[in-house]
């Protein structure tokens, strides 16, 4: 019987994360900390609010347009509120 090369992933051939290299990732103001990590989620949780639905469908209307994602659109539209 003649066995054919297995395909897929191989568990026994698994690197750990610390030996990856993301030098390819660009520094960035807001996304990495001095010491490359990155620190911009550090200060946001997550947290769950009740929104009509008109509401809900204006910010992703405006982040479409924006092209910028849903979440991005109503955190920004909330500092804007806020001050």
């Amino acid at each position: 019987m003649n066995k054919k090369p297995a395909m897929g992933h191989n568990p026994l051939g698994y690197r750990p994360l610390a030996d990856a290299k993301f030098d390819f990732i660009p520094q960035t103001e807001s996304g990495s900390g001095e010491d490359g990590v990155i620190s911009n989620f550090s200060r946001k949780k997550t947290v769950s609010y009740y929104l009509e639905t008109e509401v809900i469908e204006q910010i992703k209307r405006i982040a479409k347009e924006k092209e910028d994602s849903y979440s991005h659109t109503a955190n920004e539209l909330l500092k804007k509120a806020i001050k």
